[in-house]
């Protein structure tokens, strides 16, 4: 179930060259190159002649050559040449999708190319641009579907079980003061938790002896993104909506995910974590990386994990949708499958009726 009208990251920026990657993206064959002026591109890898993927041709200026029997195809999708012939035949070419670039990200639109507006694109400027921030970045591929890495961002209790060693312990768990809210598409989580012990990662950068009020937010924006704010303050302190809402307190973080699903069980996962340099000493931002990177895979273990059973379960589809029993703690994560639910289901209508 991918819906297919929005945006979704196909690549870090950098990584896209004038050498051709090939990607699954929503189980669809995709080449991704730069032309020589730099501009990107973005196109279906599947040469309709014999369905030799593009990308294992060549570049020619911004064209590429078939690898198998020479047709060329422009950045458009369209033949401009066929060995042996004056005119390329009316059938040959293959879909381009709009791309656009943002915040080190590069964007691809696998829906409808008119509804494709670069104002959709959510807005992360700590992610890339922003020089005051320590940033830990990668990409990973997950063997699980995207929607159980959306269920995990949401749900941040899973820090007591599963980061036990850095951002989480019993607290975080067991006295969480939990809302759920929705406006519009965008489904946001709050924790709020008084007077606990700080985790060892809250002791270690923010040097704390006593114990503190902590804060996590975590907004899921359609189709696939998790932006999550991390904050803290000593006991008694205080810290206001906005500064629960935007701020870090006297410590924490934020994170940024981008889920791109490659098919229904396995995701493309791209991620920031990023800490203001007045909150990460020097002599410690090596060390925030590190852990962050940690983190990032203590969760990657449980994704593919989750997978794994759910792929022995002959009611798998079923109940990776509609689980058998809900907690508290899932409000969140249900409320943003069935937003999933919705817009999908909008999108097939919309379909048919053009039909």
């Amino acid at each position: 179930m991918f819906v297919k009208n929005c945006w979704y990251v196909a690549a870090w920026s950098k990584d896209v060259g004038r050498e051709m990657i090939d990607r699954i993206l929503l189980g669809e064959y995709v080449v991704l190159y730069r032309k020589e002026d730099g501009t990107p591109v973005a196109l279906e890898n599947r040469c309709p002649h014999r369905n030799l993927p593009l990308s294992e041709g060549r570049l020619i200026g911004d064209q590429i050559e078939c690898g198998y029997h020479g047709m060329v195809f422009n950045c458009d999708g369209a033949c401009t040449h066929l060995p042996g012939s004056d005119k390329a035949p009316d059938w040959a070419t293959v879909r381009r999708y709009p791309v656009a670039e943002r915040n080190g990200w590069l964007f691809y639109w696998p829906g409808d190319p008119a509804q494709a507006e670069e104002a959709l694109i959510p807005d992360y400027p700590k992610h890339n641009e922003d020089e005051d921030w320590i940033r830990a970045q990668g990409q990973a591929y997950v063997i699980a579907g995207y929607r159980l890495v959306l269920d995990n961002l949401l749900d941040l209790s899973h820090l007591t079980y599963v980061h036990g060693s850095t951002t989480g312990n019993r607290a975080v768990a067991e006295k969480a003061n939990l809302i759920t809210e929705q406006e519009g598409d965008t489904v946001r989580v709050t924790r709020w938790m008084e007077d606990i012990e700080p985790a060892l990662a809250f002791r270690e950068y923010g040097g704390y002896k006593n114990n503190i009020d902590r804060w996590q937010m975590s907004q899921f924006i359609p189709p696939a993104y998790i932006n999550i704010n991390n904050g803290s303050v000593d006991t008694g302190v205080g810290a206001d909506c906005e500064t629960r809402n935007n701020g870090q307190g006297k410590w924490g973080f934020v994170v940024y995910h981008a889920m791109t699903p490659e098919t229904e069980t396995t995701t493309h996962q791209f991620w920031t974590v990023a800490g203001h340099k007045d909150k990460v000493p020097e002599n410690m931002r090596e060390l925030f990386v590190e852990q962050m990177h940690g983190v990032l895979k203590e969760d990657l273990h449980v994704y593919e994990a989750q997978q794994r059973a759910i792929d022995l379960d002959p009611e798998s589809t079923t109940r990776d949708a509609n689980p058998r029993g809900t907690i508290p703690a899932d409000e969140g994560l249900l409320a943003m499958r069935r937003v999933l639910r919705r817009l999908y289901g909008d999108e097939h209508k919309a379909v048919e009726a053009a039909e």
